[in-house]
């Protein structure tokens, strides 16, 4: 996230905070003495405003890495976006572990979890964070909003036009991650009214929500390119609807296999491809790939947090690893690859060359006899998911 995007986060803070007391109290009439009659006094605040929304993948609060929450209630440490999605499509999983012993944290491990479970909330609680920023800019940015306010030319008109799309894709992909991860869930839209008590809908309206905002929306999205880097685009949309109809047997009974084929196809026709270096996916370089399609941009300086690739660099180092060969600041000691994943790479796979081993006599061993114990595992070096990147978590070709 680059400096101009920082800055418009202030800018849209303001706007925002009221969202922050009424998270996790859908009953609780939200307040603030930022309107939209003098926040939007200034055009720039429409930019601002959008930027906060992508920001809400990214950070967890207003200051980073901690300290002034976006949701209360729960620990904004571990409660980042990326490092809370990570951990609910990995960990269950015979792809990645964790042996930290935080409450709650364990049963993800061995899909004991509980309905209580706090990583489990906090998911949940983010996928309807950013369904609610998302909703507000809608409010905010209808031709009846704009006219009323008397200071939108044409072309300020045209860049809310792409926001609004990107809006949208936003909260598909988060109402995505909602029925995925959930099943039912309440649908809310930017026509429901602040403060009340969303009603429970189906995971099938849902997806079809979903699957219609993607394929309205395509056509008003920024092409891709290095000028909208960071930015959803029509191949990103199409990548969201190839992964919706892909699962659509499960969210809805019924297969949607030739939709699914369509929207990937449409996706490899370009401009992207499959990066001839494995690991540059996994370097801090990794905008120049051609692979990456939506990513979820990060640096050192603009967007701290606990959460994202700070989490899973730091977590997935530690034994005989030593910190300054990965460019980092200390070791966590967390995240370890399951030997059913390592054992899928083929004899003279080089991609298993990426795995740290160790060296007599601290050797680290492929199977896992104990959960907490770091060194019984092969420990990935970059990281351990084949969605992230070490300084971006993307949709990627694949």
């Amino acid at each position: 996230m680059n400096h101009r995007i920082h800055q418009a986060l202030s800018v849209a803070a303001a706007l925002l905070a009221f969202a922050v007391a009424a998270c996790t109290n859908l009953t609780l009439e939200p307040k603030s003495t930022a309107t939209d009659a003098n926040i939007f006094s200034d055009p720039g605040t429409y930019k601002a405003f959008i930027a906060r929304v992508y920001a809400g993948l990214a950070v967890s609060g207003q200051q980073g890495p901690a300290g002034n929450a976006d949701i209360r209630g729960i620990d904004e440490g571990f409660s980042q976006y990326l490092r809370l999605f990570w951990e609910h499509e990995e960990l269950p999983t015979d792809e990645a572990i964790i042996g930290w012993g935080d409450v709650g944290l364990p049963e993800m491990n061995t899909q004991q979890w509980a309905v209580s479970n706090g990583f489990v909330g906090a998911m949940y609680y983010r996928i309807y964070f950013q369904v609610g920023m998302a909703n507000e800019f809608l409010r905010q940015t209808t031709d009846a909003k704009l006219d009323s306010r008397g200071n939108v030319g044409a072309a300020l008109r045209a860049d809310i036009k792409q926001y609004r799309a990107e809006a949208r894709f936003l909260r598909a992909l988060s109402y995505w991650h909602g029925i995925d991860m959930f099943g039912d869930i309440p649908l809310i839209t930017e026509a429901d009214l602040v403060g009340v008590v969303p009603q429970p809908s189906t995971r099938t309206n849902v997806y079809d929500f979903i699957v219609s905002e993607l394929n309205a929306i395509i056509p008003d999205l920024p092409p891709p390119g290095l000028g909208t880097y960071g930015r959803a685009s029509a191949p990103a949309a199409q990548m969201l609807l190839a992964h919706a109809y892909l699962n659509a047997s499960v969210y809805t009974g019924t297969a949607h296999y030739a939709e699914a084929l369509t929207a990937a196809q449409a996706v490899i026709a370009g401009p992207y491809s499959i990066d001839p270096s494995y690991r540059h996916l996994f370097l801090a370089d990794n905008n120049t790939s051609p692979e990456i399609i939506f990513p979820v941009i990060q640096d050192g300086v603009h967007t701290q947090t606990w959460g994202g690739v700070t989490f899973l660099v730091h977590a997935s180092c530690g034994g005989s690893m030593r910190d300054t060969t990965y460019g980092i600041s200390g070791c966590w000691w967390g995240l370890r690859l399951k030997p059913e994943a390592f054992n899928r790479y083929a004899s003279g796979d080089q991609r298993a060359a990426s795995f740290f081993r160790g060296t007599a006599p601290d050797t680290q061993s492929v199977a896992i006899p104990q959960v907490g114990t770091f060194t019984d595992r092969s420990n990935r070096r970059w990281i351990t998911s084949t969605r992230c990147g070490s300084a971006r978590m993307a949709i990627r070709v694949r």
